[in-house]
């Protein structure tokens, strides 16, 4: 490039106009093919420099397009993880509940929502005291707090937005950010209603196995003298002849003792483990006969017997006669409950497996519903109990007899009662694969 403009400078900057031979006025030859070779070398020069400048520039690209799939890639990969994380997160059994420092909630799990009954957009990045109107965490994270390596676990009963009353587990532990400094609290919610009914209904279970075998021995005992005493009150009835005052004693005695043989039959079968036998049974069939024999169920006349039956045949693999037990005592229960009339509704339908059976793949639901006194809510959680009963003559072993043939039967009993309104009872029991026939 220099070449090329010291070559240039040396041309002259006007050409004399003169009458001096033209070759006198030209340029030296050789100083212009220098100057031409000197551009000509500047510019290939200048072309390679550009050339070299593409190809970096290329090479720039190249590079910029391989770390912007990389980053793309990793932001794939990491989005993936968050995705596997939160996915994790929202399937776990436990409900999972973090607070930052300031109480305020940023994380809620799923089982969270269906523990609390509080959906995860309502509760963000509000305090537990706002979202609880007691809140039943306070005590925990107060305990992480003051004991930062402890990890308390609480058992309490909670009533949920919803209405719900729960027994929950709740453990606490404190999170902790990548330099160990603490940035909030974790709080694990584990509904546990469900495993302690069963454990209560297990230690019931084993109260009434005891006290089943301790009541079964009392019986065999005391029923060997209450036959003599029944044998020696007839024999005496047989002696006083036509004299009804002096027999009204002995007819009383009589009375007496066969009402509690009855009871030591009552509580005898209620000791005995029921065994059922499988067979098929149409429950339509059985309240239909049981309704139409007198001798079994007498229902008086203010009492109107309201049958929703379930279309065809409700059967369910059950023992027709210990069902009739059964069915009878709630029929018998109900119509008692009306002493001044009402409507007893007698309801059968069938029902899908619930979730988790594997066993059944079907089962009858049975509804037996009247418009009576009711039960006091303190009394529900007592009535399948052995010898409580609401009534004044009432031995209370029906009902705890019907519960055990229907936990024979895998079934389930319900109770729903409101006080002056009415009761209703509701039994499940596993159906029958095929029709009855």
């Amino acid at each position: 490039m220099n070449k090329t403009l010291q070559a240039v400078r040396k041309l002259p900057l006007e050409w004399p106009m003169t009458d001096e031979p033209q070759d006198r006025q030209v340029p030296d030859l050789e100083t212009l093919q220098a100057a031409f070779q000197a551009f000509t070398e500047t510019t290939q020069h200048l072309q390679e420099s550009y050339e070299k400048l593409q190809a970096h520039v290329r090479a720039l690209d190249l590079e910029l397009e391989k770390k912007n799939a990389e980053l793309e890639q990793n932001l794939k990969e990491k989005e993936a993880v968050r995705s596997y994380l939160d996915n994790i997160l929202q399937s776990l059994t436990t409900g999972v509940i973090v607070v930052d420092d300031a109480q305020r909630i940023t994380t809620f799990n799923k089982t969270a929502e269906r523990i609390t009954g509080l959906k995860e957009n309502a509760v963000q990045r509000k305090t537990l005291g706002e979202v609880f109107d007691v809140d039943p965490f306070a005590q925990l994270i107060a305990r992480v707090n003051d004991t930062p390596n402890a990890q308390p676990v609480f058992q309490e009963s909670v009533l949920t937005t919803d209405g719900r009353d729960l027994r929950l587990r709740t453990a606490a532990s404190p999170v902790l950010d990548a330099q160990g400094a603490r940035i909030g609290t974790m709080l694990l919610v584990e509904d546990i209603t469900e495993l302690k009914r069963l454990e209560e209904e297990a230690e019931r279970n084993d109260r009434l196995r005891a006290m089943g075998e301790m009541a079964a021995g009392i019986a065999h005992e005391i029923r060997n003298p209450l036959a003599s005493i029944e044998l020696f009150a007839s024999l005496l009835k047989k002696d006083l002849g036509d004299d009804e005052e002096k027999r009204a004693p002995a007819d009383h005695i009589i009375n007496g003792v066969r009402n509690m043989d009855r009871t030591i039959s009552s509580l005898l079968l209620f000791a005995k483990s029921p065994e059922p036998s499988r067979s098929q049974c149409d429950l339509n069939t059985l309240f239909e006969n049981l309704l139409a024999d007198p001798s079994q169920l007498q229902v008086p006349d203010n009492v109107n017997v309201v049958c929703d039956f379930g279309a065809g045949t409700m059967t369910a693999n059950a023992d027709e006669h210990l069902l009739k037990q059964v069915f009878l005592n709630f029929l018998r229960n109900a119509v008692q409950a009306m002493p001044v009339g009402g409507t007893l509704t007698i309801q059968t339908e069938r029902g899908a497996a619930p979730a988790g059976e594997t066993f059944h793949r079907h089962f009858i639901r049975t509804t037996i519903a009247d418009t009576g006194v009711g039960i006091a809510q303190s009394d529900q959680k007592h009535i399948f109990n052995p010898f409580f009963s609401t009534k004044e003559k009432g031995t209370g072993l029906g009902l705890a007899i019907a519960h055990n043939i229907i936990k024979a039967h895998h079934g389930t009993i319900d109770v729903d009662s409101q006080p002056g309104r009415g009761t209703t009872f509701t039994i499940n029991l596993p159906g029958s694969d095929t029709p009855a026939s």
